[in-house]
């Protein structure tokens, strides 16, 4: 059984198993001609049997001496990518729809320059150079249309150096990922009527700042805070905004405070509270249906509650 998932291992890559860092060796590179390589060699074939047709001396000199650098680059395709050592692979949290950056640090490890090495992952590529004895940083911008864990999957090294008449690669499965935040509301409503003040009144309420402007109205925003006025001059239905926007009160984000019925829309919401609530320094408090956080603030707390955010609802 254990020599069964080994192979099965080995042969679909089912897990992400791979450690860094990690040097890449014989075992794990694959090399073939590249199209051109196809050509290259069809054209000494057909030098070759002119040469023996026609009895060419320097046919077949030309001929050799071709054969002998195809086999020569051969080597150095190959050199130029074994020996090379991922060290590590990294990135940084985003909201959906922006780009999640993945850092790839590449060594040499050895004093050998390594030209033209081709990483990709995720459907994007870059291409980059190694350096002797310095570890060179390759950064791959992948699109992010979602929430939750974005993983980089399989990642490729390639290279065609010197001529182009060899394809060399090899893969790397590695368990590297980021979290995608649900993308923030745009102009959301004000935060939740259960923020409290100090004192343990209704901050919204104790508002005293002067009003800031106005803005449509969204399902959620306090009856009184509705501009009437506007609406009776035919503007539609608007709320008024406020510069102080309740600082340093106490809010509880839940679902049900959202009153919006899909889960994105809400985690949408929520996701924007919780920027504003950070904004207006608030502590605040998250509750959904598989996690809670208690009342804080700060950076940590911010993270941890855009982290439970992005991954709601979603399969470990």
């Amino acid at each position: 059984m254990r020599l069964s998932k080994k192979f099965r291992q080995r042969l679909f890559r089912t897990r992400p198993e791979d450690t860094l860092p990690l040097t890449i060796h014989h075992k794990r590179i694959y090399i073939l001609p590249t199209k051109r390589g196809w050509v290259f060699l069809a054209s000494l074939l057909l030098m070759l049997i002119s040469s023996i047709n026609y009895a060419l001396s320097l046919g077949y000199a030309l001929s050799f001496l071709l054969t002998g650098m195809f086999a020569a680059t051969l080597l150095e395709t190959y050199k130029n990518l074994a020996g090379v050592t991922i060290e590590s692979i990294g990135g940084k949290n985003v909201f959906a729809g922006e780009k999640a950056e993945f850092t790839i640090g590449l060594s040499s490890g050895a004093d050998i320059q390594r030209h033209d090495i081709e990483v990709s992952a995720s459907g994007v590529n870059n291409i980059c150079s190694v350096t002797p004895d310095s570890q060179n940083l390759c950064a791959l911008s992948v699109n992010t249309n979602k929430r939750g864990k974005i993983a980089i999957g399989r990642v490729t090294l390639q290279s065609r150096y010197p001529l182009g008449l060899w394809y060399t690669w090899c893969y790397l499965h590695s368990p590297a990922a980021v979290i995608a935040y649900p993308a923030p509301e745009h102009n959301p409503p004000p935060l939740p009527l259960s923020a409290t003040d100090a004192d343990g009144d209704n901050a919204i309420q104790n508002r005293s700042g002067d009003v800031a402007g106005l803005r449509e109205y969204q399902p959620g925003d306090t009856p009184s805070h509705i501009a009437w006025k506007s609406l009776a001059r035919g503007q539609g239905l608007q709320v008024k905004t406020f510069e102080d926007n309740q600082q340093g009160g106490e809010v509880v984000l839940t679902q049900q405070a959202t009153q919006q019925h899909e889960l994105e829309a809400q985690l949408s919401r929520l996701s924007a509270w919780v920027i504003a609530a950070e904004q207006n320094h608030n502590q605040y408090a998250l509750t959904l249906s598989d996690n809670q956080l208690p009342l804080d603030n700060g950076s940590v707390h911010k993270k941890l509650a855009l982290e439970s955010l992005a991954l709601h609802g979603t399969s470990p």
